[in-house]
C-alpha cells in the first residue's frame, strides 16, 4: 500500500490515538505526543516517523511546512524598562520565570554580539551557579528557542550570540535614531536633529534598562545606557537651542537642571534659553545657584565656560546656544609625528632574551602588519617590557608611538569605540569630526596610518575581538599588545609568555631598589625573597620598595614575613603598589567552576597536578574546560608530563596563596573527600 492510499483514519496508530479524519492538524501533534511533556522529549526523526504511519506523505509535507511557517514569525523585544516581549501580532509574549527573563535580558542587552557561558551563568545564579549550571544553561536556551520559535540563538566557541532584526530591538532603534540625529545636527539641521532625539528618548518606557529584574552582572552595560540616554538628552536640548526653541524647553530644562544640579551643560543651556526668552535676571539666578551647588557639594567653581556665560549674560550679551557648523566635516591632516609613550621603568632589570624576542618580531620586514602579543600571569612585567620595547625602536617608526590602555582585566573593559575615538582626537586635535560608527572610525584611524611608520601598543587586551578593529591595514605600522588571556584569535600574530623572573633576575631588580651591596650581603635572604614573591616582578618589587624605606630591616627579617602565607599578601603591599589587587581581578574574570578549580588547586599545596586531580576536587567527570580556562588566562603553568604521559599543571606561588585566602569550607571539605577517595582507592588496588 503506497503513502498516498493509506487509509490512516482505519490504521492500528490512529485507533491507538484517538485520530480520525475530522481531528484538526494541530490535534495530531498533540495526541501523538500524549500532551505537552511527552511531546518535549520526542526527537523530530521520530515525530516524522511516527507521522508517517497514520498520514498520507503530501498531508504529513504540508503539516510539517505549514508549522515551521507559523512559527517563525517576527518578535518584538524591549529593554528601555521592564523587559517585554511582544509577536508579530502586537500581542505580549509572556516569559516566566526570572532565570528564564535574566537569561534573555543578557542575550539582548548584547545582541548581535556574542556572550560568554561564563558571563551568562555569572548573571542568571549572581555568581553562585548549581554544579549543574552547564546542562541548566542549555536547558534554559531551550525553552527560550521553544518559547519563541523562530527566535536565533547561536552557540560558538563556548559562546551564546542572539541575532535580532535592526527594528526589533527598542536599544537598537534608540542607538540608530540617536546617530542620525547626531548626523543632522552636524549638518546644521537642528529642528530635525531635535525630532530624531525626541523619538528616541520616547522609546524610554522607564529610567534604567530591564527595571523589572535585578542583574548585578549587567550593572555595567545598564550605567552605560543610563549615561548615554542623559548625554542624548542633553543634546536634544542643544539641538532644539539651535532650532530657535527656547521658549518651548524652559519648563523641561528646569525640571532637568532640578533632577541633576551638578550637570554643568544642562545648567548652560538652561541660563542660554532662560535669556533667549528674555529673562536675563533668571539666567544669572541659576548661575548663582549652580555656583553655590557646587562650592557646597564638590567644593569646585564652575567651569572658565560657564564662567564666560555667565559674564556674557552680565555684559548684556546675548549668548549663541553652539557654534554654527559646517554642512559637510572638515577633513583634517594628521598629526604627525606624535608619542603617547608611558616614561620607560628607569630600574626595569632582566628580560634580555624575551626584549631582543620581541624586538625581532616587530622588525618583521612583510607585506603585512607584525602584531606581538605577550602574555602571562598578573604582574610578570607586561606592561613594562613592552613599554621598554617600543622606547627602544622608538627611531624605527619615526611617525609615531601610540598608547591605549584597554583595561581589559577591570570591571569596565575600554570598548574598541571609544578607543579609537581617543586615538583619533589625539591624531586629529584641530577640530576635526569624529564617527560615531565603529567601522568608520576603523576606517578613519586605518586612513590616518596608512603609509606611515607608527607602533601601536595597546596594553591590557581582553580578548582578541577588542583588538581586531585598532588594527593598522598597511604594512609599515607594527602592532604590540599586552594581556593576560591568549588572544588565540589575532591571525598571524606571534605570542610570547612572559615567565616570573629567575633567581639571578629577581635578585637584581631587588638590588637596584634595596641596594646592591644589602642583597649581596644577604644573598641567601634575597633569593628566598624572590622565590616567596613568585618570581614575579610586581612583587619583587613592593619587596625591594620595603626594604629601601626601611634602612635597619634585614632581608631575612623579610624573607621571614613573606614565609607567613596568611599574611604574606598583606605584607606585599606600599603606597599605590599591591600585589591583591592584581591577582583578584584575574579570579574574578573566571567563570564559577574555575575559580572553584582554583581554590581548591591552591589547598593541594604547591604540587604539580594532572588534570584527573583537578576532576577529583571538583566532582566533574572531566576538567578539561577548566584546566583550559585556566591555562588561557595564564592561572596555571605547564610543568611537563607525569611517568604516563599526562600533561602536568601548578599554581603560581602568589596565585596559590590567594586561593587558599578565597577558599570556603564547601572547598576545605570537596579537597579532603578526593584526599579520602583516593587513600580509599589506592588501599583497594594495593
Amino acid at each position: 500500500m503506497t503513502p498516498e492510499s493509506h487509509d490512516f483514519a482505519t490504521s492500528p496508530k490512529c485507533r491507538a490515538t484517538g485520530v480520525s479524519r475530522a481531528t484538526p492538524p494541530d490535534q495530531v501533534f498533540r495526541r501523538l505526543g500524549r500532551g505537552p511533556r511527552k511531546r518535549a522529549v520526542i526527537s523530530r526523526g521520530e515525530v516524522n516517523w511516527r507521522l508517517g504511519e497514520i498520514i498520507p506523505t503530501t498531508l504529513l509535507g504540508w503539516l510539517l511546512g505549514t508549522a515551521r511557517f507559523s512559527y517563525s514569525v517576527p518578535v518584538k523585544f524591549g529593554v528601555l524598562g521592564p523587559l517585554t516581549v511582544y509577536g508579530s501580532d502586537g500581542a505580549h509574549v509572556q516569559i516566566r520565570g526570572r532565570r528564564l527573563r535574566t537569561l534573555l535580558a543578557v542575550l539582548l542587552m548584547h545582541a548581535g554580539k556574542p556572550v560568554s557561558v561564563h558571563h551568562l551563568v555569572d548573571a542568571i545564579w549572581d555568581g553562585e551557579p548549581p554544579k549543574s549550571y552547564l546542562s541548566n544553561l542549555h536547558t534554559y536556551v531551550s525553552r527560550l528557542r521553544e518559547r519563541l520559535p523562530g527566535l536565533r540563538i547561536d552557540h560558538v566557541d563556548g559562546q551564546y550570540l542572539l541575532r535580532v532584526e535592526p527594528g526589533d530591538l527598542d536599544l537598537n532603534v534608540f542607538r540608530t535614531k540617536v546617530d542620525a540625529a547626531r548626523l543632522a545636527a552636524r549638518r546644521g539641521h537642528h529642528a530635525v536633529a531635535a525630532d530624531l532625539y525626541r523619538s528616541a528618548l520616547a522609546l524610554w518606557r522607564d529610567d534604567r534598562p530591564v527595571a523589572d529584574l535585578d542583574i548585578a552582572a549587567l550593572e555595567p552595560e545598564f550605567s552605560h545606557c543610563e549615561a548615554t540616554r542623559l548625554i542624548v538628552v542633553e543634546d536634544r536640548f542643544e539641538s532644539e537651542l539651535g532650532a530657535g526653541r527656547h521658549v518651548e524647553v524652559v519648563g523641561e530644562l528646569e525640571a532637568a537642571v532640578a533632577e541633576h544640579p551638578t550637570r554643568e551643560r544642562l545648567c548652560r543651556q538652561l541660563m542660554i534659553a532662560l535669556c533667549g526668552a528674555g529673562r536675563q535676571a533668571d539666567a544669572l539666578a541659576v548661575y548663582r545657584t549652580t555656583r553655590d551647588t557646587f562650592v557646597r557639594a564638590l567644593g569646585l567653581e564652575p567651569s572658565p565656560a560657564l564662567r564666560r556665560l555667565h559674564q556674557e549674560i552680565l555684559r548684556g550679551d546675548v549668548p549663541e546656544p553652539m557654534p554654527e557648523p559646517t554642512s559637510e566635516p572638515v577633513a583634517v591632516e594628521p598629526v604627525f609625528p606624535l608619542c603617547q609613550l608611558p616614561p620607560d621603568t628607569a630600574d626595569f632589570a632582566g628580560r634580555g632574551a624575551e626584549l631582543e624576542q620581541v624586538v625581532a618580531a616587530l622588525r618583521t620586514d612583510a607585506a603585512s602588519v607584525p602584531v606581538v602579543v605577550l602574555t602571562g600571569e598578573p604582574g610578570v612585567g607586561k606592561t613594562a617590557l613592552a613599554i621598554r620595547v617600543a622606547h627602544r625602536l622608538r627611531a624605527e617608526f619615526p611617525d609615531g608611538q601610540l598608547f591605549a590602555h584597554l583595561a581589559g582585566t577591570s570591571p569596565n573593559p575600554k570598548q574598541p569605540r571609544d578607543v579609537l575615538g581617543g586615538l583619533l582626537r589625539a591624531l586629529c586635535p584641530n577640530g576635526a569630526v569624529i564617527p560615531e560608527d565603529l567601522e568608520e572610525r576603523t576606517a578613519a584611524i586605518r586612513a590616518c596610518l596608512a603609509d606611515r611608520r607608527v607602533l601601536v601598543v595597546l596594553d591590557d587586551a581582553a580578548s582578541a575581538a577588542r583588538v581586531r578593529a585598532l588594527l593598522p591595514g598597511t604594512a609599515g605600522c607594527a602592532v604590540l599588545v599586552t594581556g593576560r588571556n591568549r588572544l588565540n584569535g589575532l591571525a598571524g600574530s606571534t605570542s610570547v609568555r612572559i615567565p616570573p623572573f629567575t633567581s639571578d633576575e629577581g635578585r637584581a631588580l631587588l638590588g637596584r631598589i634595596a641596594g646592591h651591596e644589602r642583597v649581596d650581603r644577604e644573598h641567601e635572604a634575597a633569593d628566598e625573597v624572590v622565590s616567596l614573591c613568585g618570581g614575579v616582578p610586581l612583587a619583587v618589587r613592593i619587596a625591594g620598595t620595603r626594604l629601601a624605606a626601611r634602612g635597619h630591616m634585614s632581608v631575612r627579617v623579610l624573607a621571614d614575613r613573606l614565609a607567613d602565607e596568611h599574611g604574606r599578601l598583606d605584607e606585599l603591599a606600599v603606597g599605590g603598589l599591591q600585589v591583591r589587587p592584581a591577582v583578584a581581578r584575574s579570579y574574578e574574570n573566571l567563570g564559577p567552576l574555575a575559580r572553584a578549580g582554583l581554590r581548591r588547586l591552591a589547598l593541594l599545596g604547591p604540587v604539580d597536578v594532572a588534570e584527573d586531580v583537578v576532576a577529583a576536587v571538583l566532582d566533574v567527570p572531566d576538567a578539561d574546560g577548566v584546566i583550559e580556562e585556566l591555562v588561557q588566562s595564564s592561572l596555571v603553568a605547564t610543568r611537563g608530563v607525569d611517568a604516563g604521559g599526562r600533561p602536568l599543571y601548578r599554581l603560581p606561588e602568589l596565585l596559590r596563596v590567594y586561593g587558599v585566602e578565597r577558599a570556603d569550607r564547601d572547598d576545605r571539605a570537596a579537597v579532603s573527600a578526593a584526599h579520602h577517595q583516593a587513600a580509599h582507592h589506592q588501599a583497594a588496588h594495593s
